[in-house]
């Protein structure tokens, strides 16, 4: 109390004094300078802490400031915990008089002690922004990324060391948005004293913090190579003394050495990542071309590789068919992991037009796509994600070119990161293509080489087989007529053509002068092309000459029952179509011929023997003298041809179950209309299972006697795969022959009523075929229910097979 009483009367005395006086700051320092007490008095009363701290700055000069904060940031940040509480400096005399290169020793120091920083420019530039933070006496600050994000800036926030770093989005680069949008765009240091009072910015800093933050000193990390990479972000909050122009001279200073630190750092990781890409893409070709023979193999390593390049959730890819302008795959990234290693899916091929989406642009112009938001993306089917369930954040597509053609489009989907892919992904993967197209045009024509030998093949198997008709049976065919009487058979559906083996092409030629006029064909080309026909079934049990003519009689006596709904056209190309679709049948089914590898498995992926019936029936038609449609026109004659190939294909069992769905979905809603292309194709297809199934629409005796064929041609297929050591299905071994009439009950409900009573509904003057399969029928449930096959005899009548599956 003593010395405050004597303190209050000096504080009186001197302002006697200077009342009495002119007030100077000459009189001011001349009296504080014999009363030092006055002024400790009026220091502790009345002045805070920061203008103390700032007073010694000034004292020090701004040298000493700086290597004061920046020494004291890097010898103790390295000793403090990460709490993130201020650290003491210690020893700080020991660096007043050193220079600036102990900042850039004690940056190398900091990374040699932090082995993870080395590895990650974001981690890196964290740490060192805290030592920035240190030297400028800020309360907070936040680092920006710009490259990750394209045109946008992307908040770092740490959790963690490497597993837990995050980026989240912020603001686009841009004006008026937030202070880092405005440096970021222009690349200059802002310095705002008060935040609140900045009407430039009126997102402020975009912080949820923000409101705490009164002053922000702003800079932009720019490397040696005056790349933009982000922005560092400065705080002090409210009530503290505002950033100044000397910490933004010492922020400054600091990214200077903060750059140099980075750039040796990356000169350094970038000559380890060369030799890492390097070893990486030794590896991709050695294993490329230890599988160029399994194109599958060869596929499924693109898109791991092409994952792991870029660390991608996601990858798929697409081969390009420019002939018919499509994209195409059968290899999917279902996103499951097997042993570390991604799984894949083999579905069924997926072809979409080159003319869609994002890889389909890819692959008409070669160029790379980058996208940071899919959702932003007009060009992105959002339709995709919602059938699967699956977010696509962003998305990177690259080609595969050979010799100046793009052969394959590669799309990668959503970084693991979470963040877009960079630049630095697109020149990897660049290289990485490189290799890919080698590959693929190796892989390409190794396949084409293939293909080429199984056409070889195939051709000279059937030229060892076959022969084109003679001119007499030909000539002879155009003597023939046929009798009277049986003339009024051939109108029935249960009419059984069996008994007239040598007048079977003569019902044909009947049959297509009756539904289409007699001078629909050239005769001789006719005779000549159903002739040949004839010459080019083999015979097999069941699937031979007489069958094709059957189901052409089925056929025919639908097409008399729906006058008006077929064009010429369209009649003309069901008649043949099914005189041809089982044309060079081996008696064999197609899952055998693929079981096996036959080579026209290796031609024909799907529908094999249907495609291989198609093929035939053209080759035929291109045989001199042999061409019945020669008279239409292009048009007409591609048209033509087109309805020949669809109702063969429909042959494929495998396709009606779908086929039927769909028409009969279409009758329940009472939506089905004929004049419908689609809709049309679909009854066409439905007309041709009936007519290929119509053996079990004839009379008991001629039923039975068809099984027994059926059986015949199945069994000897199952005798091969037995001499081979596999064991067939039931239907194919001869020895369960007690389990045949529970299986036709089977296949009579599974699959010939539904189609006879689809048939039925959509042509009612059909109906008698489903009455006669209703039949039959009864029939084979008879048999099932006595559980005995006394009476039947089955596979009896088989020839021989001469048809090699393997050479």
């Amino acid at each position: 109390m003593g010395d405050r009483a004597e303190s209050s009367g000096c504080l009186r005395r001197f302002a006697n004094c200077l009342f009495g006086h002119s007030l100077t700051d000459e009189n001011v320092k001349s009296y504080l300078s014999l009363h030092s007490h006055v002024l400790d008095e009026f220091v502790a009363d009345n002045v805070n802490v920061e203008t103390v701290e700032r007073w010694l700055m000034r004292k020090h000069g701004r040298q000493d400031s700086e290597m004061f904060q920046l020494l004291a940031s890097t010898s103790d940040v390295l000793a403090a915990d990460r709490s993130g509480d201020k650290v003491i400096p210690r020893e700080i005399n020991r660096y007043l008089d050193t220079n600036m290169q102990a900042v850039v020793y004690e940056l190398n120091t900091h990374i040699e002690q932090q082995p993870d920083l080395g590895t990650n420019n974001k981690l890196l530039l964290f740490e060192l922004s805290k030592i920035i933070k240190t030297a400028v006496i800020a309360d907070g600050f936040a680092l920006y990324f710009v490259g990750d994000c394209i045109n946008s800036l992307c908040l770092f926030a740490p959790v963690g060391l490497i597993d837990n770093q995050r980026l989240v989005p912020a603001a686009p680069v841009g004006y008026g948005i937030t202070i880092a949008s405005y440096v970021a765009k222009f690349r200059k240091t802002l310095l705002v004293q008060d935040l609140v009072g900045d009407k430039r910015f009126p997102k402020g800093t975009g912080l949820d913090a923000a409101t705490a933050i009164q002053s922000v000193l702003c800079l932009p990390i720019v490397t040696v190579s005056n790349d933009l990479i982000g922005v560092l972000e400065l705080h002090r909050h409210r009530g503290k003394t505002p950033f100044d122009i000397e910490q933004q001279q010492i922020a400054t200073a600091h990214l200077a050495w903060v750059s140099v630190a980075i750039h040796q750092v990356q000169v350094s990781r970038g000559l380890a990542r060369q030799s890492k890409m390097n070893d990486f893409l030794l590896d991709v070709s050695k294993t490329y071309f230890d599988n160029i023979l399994a194109i599958d193999s060869l596929l499924e390593h693109i898109m791991i590789n092409a994952k792991n390049l870029v660390n991608a959730d996601r990858c798929a890819f697409f081969q390009v068919d420019h002939n018919n302008r499509e994209l195409y795959s059968d290899l999917f990234d279902i996103g499951e992991e097997k042993e570390g290693k991604p799984v894949f899916k083999k579905t069924k091929e997926i072809r979409f037009s080159i003319e869609k989406g994002i890889a389909g642009q890819v692959a008409r112009t070669g160029e790379v796509l980058n996208i940071p938001d899919a959702y932003a993306d007009p060009r992105f089917n959002r339709e995709v994600d919602l059938y699967t369930g699956y977010t696509t954040r962003n998305i990177l597509c690259m080609p595969i070119i050979s010799r100046g053609i793009v052969v394959g489009v590669v799309q990668m989907v959503n970084k693991t990161s979470g963040a877009a892919f960079t630049e630095t992904d697109e020149d990897n993967f660049k290289m990485f293509a490189v290799f890919c197209a080698l590959a693929l045009h190796c892989a390409n024509m190794y396949h084409r080489i293939q293909q080429s030998e199984c056409i070889y093949r195939v051709t000279m198997e059937k030229l060892a087989y076959h022969s084109v008709c003679t001119v007499e049976e030909w000539q002879g065919l155009m003597r023939s007529m046929l009798p009277k009487p049986l003339c009024k058979d051939i109108e029935q559906f249960h009419f059984d053509i069996s008994p007239y083996e040598d007048l079977w092409p003569t019902i044909f030629v009947y049959m297509v002068h009756n539904c289409c006029g007699k001078n629909s064909f050239d005769l001789e080309k006719l005779c000549r092309f159903t002739m040949s026909v004839r010459k080019n079934y083999r015979r097999v049990p069941y699937h031979n000459w007489k069958h094709a003519v059957t189901v052409a009689h089925c056929m025919y006596t639908i097409l008399q029952r729906v006058q008006g709904t077929f064009s010429e056209l369209e009649r003309k190309g069901l008649l043949v179509a099914c005189l041809c679709h089982d044309l060079d049948h081996r008696g064999y089914t197609n899952s055998y011929l693929h079981k096996f590898d036959h080579p026209l498995a290796a031609l024909y992926s799907t529908s094999t023997m249907e495609q291989h019936h198609f093929s035939q029936t053209v080759a035929i038609l291109q045989l001199e003298g042999h061409n019945i449609f020669a008279n239409l026109n292009a048009d007409d004659y591609e048209q033509l041809l087109e309805i020949i190939r669809k109702a063969i294909i429909a042959t494929d069992l495998a396709l009606y179950f779908g086929n039927r769905k769909q028409l009969n979905d279409l009758l329940q809603a009472g939506a089905l209309n004929i004049n419908n292309q689609t809709h049309r194709d679909r009854v066409i297809g439905l007309m041709m299972t009936s007519c290929d199934l119509c053996a079990i629409t004839k009379l008991w005796p001629v039923c039975k006697a068809t099984t027994n064929d059926i059986y015949a041609e199945f069994w000897g297929e199952g005798d091969d795969m037995k001499k081979m050591g596999m064991q067939p299905i039931p239907m194919m071994d001869r020895e369960k022959n007690e389990e045949i009439p529970s299986g036709q009950v089977v296949f009579f409900n599974a699959v010939a009523m539904p189609c006879y009573r689809t048939l039925a509904e959509i042509f009612p003057t059909t109906t008698q075929l489903l009455k006669s399969c209703r039949e039959n029928l009864a029939q084979w449930e008879k048999v099932a229910q006595e559980g005995s096959t006394s009476g039947l005899t089955f596979g009896q009548t088989a020839p021989s097979k001469n048809v090699p599956v393997k050479n």
